[in-house]
């Protein structure tokens, strides 16, 4: 799950997914010259709806999907890889009652589809399939449930930790940074001979942990709080005080590069902020980099929060085969199914006890498990495109000096917030 290209990929399409889809997917309906469902017993077929991932996600996915077929002889499974914008593609087929059985849901755009009914409620088929959704973690089941309903399980997911360069740590004698005041420390030091010390791209999905351990929070309900108070503190700080006036930190596009994964592996920014899809990027770009990874600063006198950028599988509404759907859903995503994503280490697994398996396996990866226990998810209802959009803005309005402070570019921001 490489998430620097597709953590923001829904803001652009999910305002094109429901377009054309509210009623389009009443469950109800039967669609005229539709195959009966299956009589007990007999050999039927399941789709699985997804995005084209890598080799090597591809080969867990592979790997579930054969044992699972090996464990349900008369149930046989097809993966429907959708190349190029998956939701674009995705919307058309549910509109004419063809998409798969089960497909991809990304956290971000799981409320559109939530709320107005596009995909079906599961609560009943697990509780069927003795599920019990505790044994998974909590932020990540928490993105798809909607009005006390459930619509779907989360088949991994990440969250965020501050990687730091160890050659550059050890040669200013400094140790990784445990709050606010030890970072910019750190960042004033290793700024120096073409490197920045800090470097995070001007995006939300960054930089709210940050907001969320200063009091702040950027939503409440269905209700966008980008002006509260608290929130001015973490741009101030980030944005304002260590990127444009000390110039002891910096967004991607200063240092020359798209992403501040590039930055770090290219020894241009000595920390930054991103997930466990960095560590296979570096693998590629940089083999060499010799690199730790520690939970984020945490503001003094604050509480620790994080971001979990996770996908479920979600059951479709128009499924002939909706029990033998959900029973593949829970193999995919529970212990057994799970199991291959904790032995190839690319994303985390959803169960919490595997987790533990994982942190045993990667022990340099445990604080993203950690990360996990305080979370929220990437995630704001149905306002998620504009809110983002504006938070994104008012980071880079500071940053670039085109507001004054924080507090004068969050007002910009939540004055273009639905009401």
């Amino acid at each position: 799950m490489k998430k620097k290209a597709k953590v923001l990929s829904g803001i652009l399409a999910a305002s094109l997914v429901m377009t054309g889809l509210v009623g389009c997917s009443s469950g109800g309906d039967k669609k005229e010259g539709a195959a009966p469902a299956p009589k007990e017993g007999e050999k039927i077929t399941l789709r699985v709806g997804g995005w084209s991932s890598s080799p090597e996600e591809q080969a867990i996915l592979d790997a579930q999907i054969a044992e699972f077929k090996k464990q349900n002889p008369n149930i046989d499974v097809k993966f429907e890889p959708v190349v190029g914008d998956y939701l674009q593609k995705l919307q058309p087929m549910i509109a004419s009652k063809t998409e798969p059985d089960i497909f991809y849901l990304d956290a971000y755009a799981a409320p559109e589809f939530m709320d107005k009914g596009v995909t079906e409620p599961i609560d009943e088929y697990i509780k069927k399939l003795n599920v019990n959704l505790g044994d998974y973690e909590d932020a990540a089941i928490k993105a798809f449930q909607w009005k006390g309903k459930t619509y779907g399980l989360p088949k991994d997911y990440n969250t965020l930790a501050l990687f730091y360069n160890k050659e550059m740590f050890e040669k200013a004698g400094l140790k990784p940074p445990t709050n606010w005041t030890e970072l910019k420390a750190a960042a004033k030091k290793l700024t120096k001979d073409g490197v920045t010390g800090f470097s995070m791209s001007a995006e939300l999905p960054r930089y709210q942990p940050f907001l969320v351990q200063a009091g702040g929070s950027v939503i409440d309900g269905d209700k966008p709080t980008l002006n509260k108070t608290e929130n001015a503190a973490a741009i101030d700080f980030i944005y304002g005080d260590m990127m444009k006036k000390e110039k002891i930190a910096a967004i991607p596009k200063t240092l020359g590069v798209d992403w501040s994964g590039d930055a770090f592996a290219n020894k241009k920014a000595a920390m930054v902020v991103e997930g466990a899809w960095l560590i296979p990027h570096l693998a590629k770009k940089s083999p060499d980099l010799k690199y730790g990874i520690v939970e984020l600063p945490v503001k003094e006198g604050g509480k620790p929060s994080n971001m979990i950028f996770t996908v479920a599988y979600a059951l479709s509404k128009n499924s002939k085969t909706k029990d033998a759907a959900v029973k593949l859903m829970t193999f995919l995503t529970g212990k057994e199914g799970q199991k291959f994503v904790v032995e190839k280490g690319l994303a985390l697994p959803t169960i919490k006890e595997l987790g533990k398996e994982f942190s045993i396996k990667y022990p340099d990866r445990t604080p993203f498990v950690k990360g996990a226990s305080y979370a929220v998810p990437f995630q704001y209802g149905t306002v998620g495109v504009k809110l983002v959009d504006a938070g994104n803005k008012a980071a880079e309005a500071v940053v670039l000096g085109a507001k004054p402070d924080a507090k004068a570019a969050l007002e910009e921001a939540q004055g273009k917030m639905p009401k």
